[in-house]
């Protein structure tokens, strides 16, 4: 054996040619995984949470309902598909609501905060989902809306049911850009040699899903509104109109940016960097044409269909204002001010005022307004409010998980070290 073999390899210096591929696959492709450390406080809680609730879900699943919630005839309806459905796919809308903004109204400036909300409103859908799947009494029957013999064309249910599980298919294909960034990112390996073949190809694809995405989520989002029109003698009057279709789809717009909102500037203090302000700032300010415009219809609802007076003659027209001041009417005043808009924390906090009364608003509908028949009542149990912190926790650890692995932010400077 020579003295040869002992010399240790040298370092292999890039040439001319290998810097410029390098930098061009980071101007086509600007976004990168964070790569920050994942098992802060933050997170370690969210994985106990999680934890927990897949226990419970078990339990559920195998010894049924009446083991863990307070679900009955009167009210088969509860927490699960008040919070982690219908409003859990409105909470979601930030997706549709942002391609919109980019690809239909040609507002190219808002391209970076496309893929975090389309991160979000993946995992968000993707909870929605197994909220029903953890709801439904004979859940290993879950597929029967896609057979053909099951489909009714005048349910509300059945097209809900269906866009849904169109979206999140949707939802998937918007992601695999992520997933072949990544693979070229990492420059190895036969996976990072077909991404770069396939890459272009589903860039002129895309708009396709893109379009096709926003079309089915406007039907579901009112669809969901929808479904309540079927019990005119259960829900109170002051929610009960043939609008209510309409204003669920002008609510889930409005609170779609202001979780984009909220996302951004969360993400920007986990990861240390700086939040989009002007983008933010620029969303917000969209939003307040939506906030006026649902305030002003259910106003016009109320003129419209001579029920202005429910307001004064019982507690539900408290709530019915409650929901109007916080959803509406308090936020568009405070992001009609410009230094409010261009303040993250300020802004973050209005966006939070926004998602709160979209929440009393789907809690309203779906439960607070609602009359069951006489000698039912309902509240759930601890392990039903268990179970839906669990599905929050999923999507929180969820993202970190998606934005610390794959190219789902804009790389920029660090701001500060990272919080969680």
């Amino acid at each position: 054996m020579t003295e040869q073999n002992y010399r240790l390899p040298r370092p292999h210096l890039p040439t001319r040619a290998e810097v410029e591929e390098y930098e061009n696959v980071m101007e086509r492709y600007p976004r990168a995984p964070m790569r920050k450390p994942l098992w802060t406080p933050g997170f370690t809680a969210g994985v106990a949470i999680i934890i927990a609730g897949f226990v419970l879900v078990m339990i559920r699943l195998i010894f049924g309902l009446g083991a863990v919630t307070n679900l009955s005839d009167g009210y088969p309806w509860g927490l699960w598909i008040t919070f982690d459905v219908v409003i859990g796919i409105a909470l979601a809308s930030g997706g549709y609501t942002t391609a919109a903004l980019v690809y239909v109204f040609n507002q190219g400036q808002f391209s970076p905060l496309i893929r975090p909300a389309i991160t979000t409103a993946l995992l968000g859908y993707a909870m929605a989902a197994f909220g029903v799947f953890v709801d439904v009494g004979r859940w290993w029957q879950l597929y029967n809306p896609i057979l053909p013999d099951n489909w009714n064309g005048g349910s509300a249910l059945f097209e809900v049911s269906i866009c849904v599980m169109a979206y999140l298919t949707i939802l998937l294909i918007e992601y695999l850009p992520t997933l072949t960034d990544r693979w070229i990112q990492d420059g190895k390996g036969g996976l990072a040699r077909f991404s770069m073949k396939i890459r272009p190809w589903l860039d002129k694809v895309m708009i396709v899903f893109i379009l096709a995405g926003i079309v089915v989520s406007t039907l579901h989002q009112s669809s969901l509104g929808a479904t309540m029109l079927i019990a005119p003698h259960r829900l109170h009057e002051l929610w009960f109109t043939p609008w209510l279709p309409a204003f669920f789809l002008f609510s889930s717009v409005a609170v779609g940016w202001h979780v984009v909102i909220v996302e951004s500037v969360l993400s920007a203090k986990t990861f240390g960097r700086e939040p989009e302000m002007p983008l933010l700032a620029g969303l917000a300010r969209r939003s307040i044409l939506f906030l006026g415009f649902y305030v002003t219809m259910k106003f016009f609802d109320l003129v419209f269909y001579d029920k202005f007076h429910l307001l004064f003659e019982s507690w539900y027209g408290a709530l019915w204002f409650g929901e109007i001041l916080v959803v509406g009417m308090i936020p568009a005043l405070l992001l009609s001010v410009p230094w409010i808009r261009r303040n993250p924390r300020y802004l973050m906090w209005t966006s939070w005022l926004v998602i709160a009364g979209l929440i009393f608003n789907r809690a309203n509908v779906f439960m607070l307004a609602y009359s069951p028949p006489n000698g039912w009542s309902y509240f759930p149990t601890i392990w039903e409010f268990l179970i839906s912190a669990m599905m929050v926790a999923v999507i929180v650890v969820g993202y970190k998980l998606f934005a610390n692995y794959f190219p789902v932010l804009d790389r920029q400077e660090p701001a500060a070290n990272a919080k969680s």
